[in-house]
């Protein structure tokens, strides 16, 4: 993105113009903010707006974070293969160029659509997406573990720890050691498709509590319990940060839901999703993209808690995730 962020360089201009089949003067470019990962712009053409991006070589965060431009493709295929799953509640792709690590995708108005985690940040919890959003991604699972075959099409090991592993987990593992016990798991468990960020910035909501899942430039074939506790993780940080117990609801909802949408193929799906959100709540205060609406105690309490959590992964208080969601409102609640 150009420094006055005022329009692309004429390579992604002509690139996206043949995507649409239109001459490159009859589009009119606008960027959008955000985006860590990619340059992201919205597209007005005589056929109305469209969402284009191009994924970057380097992302823009604090610390140096390299990853492939390729994972823009991967992107595209985790989009379009779910939506044969789960239909339009994922964004839909319109124009790929893998060679240019360009997607051109449907325009999502925000007069419409809100952002879930800027609704959450505002207080504003909406229960029926949260549940909405566990059958989706148990969907996925289950339907993924079903179909072994697209290990080889989501082989993307090197995508996963470029932009995962080691800057989440690996980054911080000589501070927290028991992260450990999480990269060895993400390392070797193959056996499902993983969106690889699926928070509350990629899933777009609207009035009727329908979704649009976006962004899944991580997708790789993994863990069962990575989405799922990665999500997890985030909503009990907005739940520590906001105070807003409506906000612990909407975790159990969506992971009832996950459970139930996923099946009970997976005996290790509790273990695994514990581990990950143990994991997550540290990588979100010490990894190398820490959230940034935490306060220095905010982020003190979650290193604390997470570091029991991480010190006995199938423990009480709670071995499920359940009773971890219920134990981490109850502890807010008893400071509050």
């Amino acid at each position: 993105m150009p420094a006055d962020g005022s329009r692309p360089d004429r390579e992604f201009r002509d690139a996206v113009a043949a995507l649409l089949a239109l001459p490159p003067d009859a589009l009119r470019f606008v960027a959008l903010s955000g985006g860590v990962s990619s340059d992201i712009w919205r597209v007005d053409t005589p056929r109305g707006p469209y969402c284009a991006k191009r994924a970057l070589p380097r992302l823009r965060v604090a610390a140096l974070w390299e990853a492939p431009v390729s994972r823009n493709a991967e992107e595209v295929r985790w989009l379009r293969t779910t939506r044969a799953w789960v239909g339009d509640q994922v964004a839909e792709v319109v124009a790929h160029d893998p060679s240019a690590g360009i997607a051109v995708l449907a325009w999502y108005d925000p007069s419409t659509w809100r952002n879930w985690k800027t609704a959450l940040l505002a207080g504003r919890v909406d229960a029926a997406a949260a549940t909405a959003l566990g059958t989706l991604l148990g969907t996925i699972v289950r339907r993924s573990a079903a179909a072994p075959h697209l290990a080889a099409d989501f082989a993307n090991d090197h995508l996963f720890d470029a932009l995962r592993i080691d800057p989440f987990f690996r980054h911080i593992r000589e501070r927290h050691p028991p992260v450990a016990a999480l990269v060895a798991r993400l390392e070797s468990d193959r056996r499902v498709l993983v969106h690889g960020d699926f928070s509350p910035k990629n899933v777009l909501v609207n009035a009727a509590h329908e979704l649009r899942v976006l962004d899944a430039e991580t997708a790789a074939w993994g863990c069962p319990g990575f989405d799922a506790g990665y999500l997890l993780a985030h909503l009990l940080l907005k739940r520590l940060h906001t105070g807003n117990r409506a906000v612990a609801a909407a975790a159990q909802g969506f992971w009832q839901a996950f459970q139930g949408a996923a099946g009970g193929g997976f005996d290790d799906l509790e273990e695994a999703t514990r581990l990950v959100i143990g994991g997550m709540l540290l990588a979100r205060v010490d990894g190398k993209s820490p959230v940034e609406y935490l306060s220095a105690t905010e982020q003190a309490a979650v290193r604390e808690r997470a570091r029991a959590l991480l010190g006995r992964p199938a423990e009480p208080p709670g071995a499920s995730v359940a009773g971890l969601i219920d134990d981490w409102n109850g502890a807010l609640d008893h400071h509050d």
